[in-house]
């Protein structure tokens, strides 16, 4: 079991630590499946000098975790309003639209922290209240990407307890998550410059995901040249 888990929000259908299992962070950040939990890494970085801030949030269908994550960066922050800090959330369900909605109040508040948020996979993405929600994120300022392989590698050596990974591994490239990296990363260039949906999600032979990608026009053309450089 990852270290640090505490039971005390279980109430609310929320866990959280500060080192996330190998077999959590493998399980529910791969893109290729649907897992029905969320899992959210973040990591606080001060303008001063100060130990960076990290920890893991679970959510098993109670309270969304970027719900419980804004009340604790706000318990965190709420003495000094106007502290610079930069924090960078991994996610692995892009934000709701209702959650969109909180962060954008959260940071209204707080005008000097800078969110970057890197998503596994997208939630729900053809529901216009998603897409619109990351939409505005976007354009108050919020960077929104697809985790790629650094990504992973990243949080792999910053969030994964070290007793739980493979024979003592330091680094975790998974270069099979290539095709939904960029399935998704096509979907969400489309959503950021609101254009129709590209990517089509189905269940296929024992309820497997099953992504197919749609081109239609000369837009989504232009999205998959932003998604792949």
């Amino acid at each position: 079991m990852a270290t640090g888990w505490n039971r005390d929000h279980e109430s609310r259908g929320i866990t959280q630590g500060w080192k996330i299992s190998q077999e959590d962070f493998v399980e529910n950040y791969d893109p290729s499946v649907l897992p029905s939990v969320t899992y959210l890494l973040y990591e606080i970085k001060w303008n001063h000098r100060r130990r960076h801030w990290q920890r893991w949030i679970c959510s098993a269908g109670g309270e969304h975790a970027e719900t419980y994550f804004l009340e604790d960066i706000y318990r965190k922050l709420r003495s000094n309003p106007f502290v610079h800090c930069s924090i960078t959330c991994y996610i692995s369900w892009s934000p709701c639209g209702y959650c969109c909605q909180e962060i954008m109040d959260f940071l209204e508040k707080m005008p000097n922290v800078n969110l970057v948020i890197y998503v596994a996979r997208l939630y729900w993405h053809k529901e216009e209240t998603n897409r619109q929600g990351l939409w505005n994120l976007e354009n108050i300022g919020v960077s929104i990407q697809v985790m790629d392989l650094p990504d992973y590698n990243y949080c792999w050596r910053t969030f994964v307890d070290d007793e739980d990974k493979y024979d003592d591994e330091d680094d975790y490239w998974p270069r099979h998550f290539a095709p939904w990296i960029m399935l998704y990363s096509l979907e969400l260039q489309s959503i950021l410059q609101n254009i129709p949906s590209c990517l089509e999600i189905s269940s296929g032979e024992n309820q497997t995901p099953v992504f197919s990608l749609c081109v239609e026009n000369d837009q989504q053309k232009r999205a998959l040249t932003s998604a792949n450089p």
